[in-house]
């Protein structure tokens, strides 16, 4: 199987291919291809590219598109997260196990039950976005979901989320709403999920999230850690109206 790397848009005119950045490294020095091996291209479409090596220098890659074949692997559902922050690597595996599962965008959030506070992870957002570009490498997909550029609010999450379809927030305190229990007219093109932190949301956060349209929903009867419950509603979203 030819490794797989994302190319932005840009970098591909016609049939010509040029590979800039950390790949050019990775494809040099660990992968050690030379003019006339081939590698797969994901650009901004819905078309997997192979594309055989012309030239390998040290700050660019140029190839030649030898093959296009239809590829899609993105989720017909849309889920945008919005996932409270989480103390240690908590939020890193979270965000890396979102990407895995589908999530189109994800939004770490700052609530009253945070024990991180934002001064402290300002510096984090362009690992996120790394993490969610390796992932996507890594599972295959062919977009990299968008993490947002700074730490929001719940209530700013909410404001955001006007337009989805369906607008959940998973609550441990809530016993008898589950996916399942739903009265939905039609399937959900696009979710709002939000996520607490370790201790939770607070009764005043739900409020202020049904205020906004958002119904509280159940993962079950144990209470589930941060960083496995968006793990369980991400895939019981896909099981119900997406891809698994």
């Amino acid at each position: 199987m030819s490794h797989k790397f994302f190319v932005p848009a840009e970098q591909i005119v016609g049939n010509r291919v040029t590979v800039t950045g950390s790949d050019v490294s990775h494809i040099r020095t660990v992968l050690r291809l030379k003019a006339g091996d081939s590698i797969q291209v994901v650009g901004a479409s819905d078309r997997l590219l192979t594309v055989q090596l012309v030239a390998v220098k040290a700050k660019e890659i140029q190839g030649e598109v030898i093959a296009s074949e239809n590829f899609d692997v993105e989720s017909p559902l849309s889920v945008h997260l919005g996932l409270a922050l989480t103390k240690g690597n908590k939020f890193d595996a979270a965000l890396r196990k979102s990407v895995e599962l589908g999530a189109c965008s994800i939004t770490p959030l700052t609530t009253e039950r945070c024990v991180v506070k934002t001064h402290q992870v300002g510096i984090k957002t362009e690992r996120w976005k790394k993490i969610a570009l390796e992932s996507s490498k890594q599972c295959g997909r062919i977009q990299v979901p968008l993490v947002a550029e700074g730490i929001e609010t719940l209530e700013a999450f909410c404001r955001d989320s006007d337009d989805r379809d369906l607008k959940l927030v998973f609550w441990e305190m809530e016993g008898d709403n589950s996916l399942k229990a739903l009265k939905l007219g039609r399937a959900p093109r696009s979710v709002a999920a939000l996520i607490g932190p370790e201790g939770g949301f607070s009764t005043a956060e739900i409020e202020k999230a049904r205020e906004y349209g958002f119904q509280t929903v159940s993962l079950g009867p144990r209470i589930l850690r941060a960083e496995t419950a968006p793990v369980v509603a991400l895939a019981l979203l896909q099981s119900l109206w997406g891809d698994l």
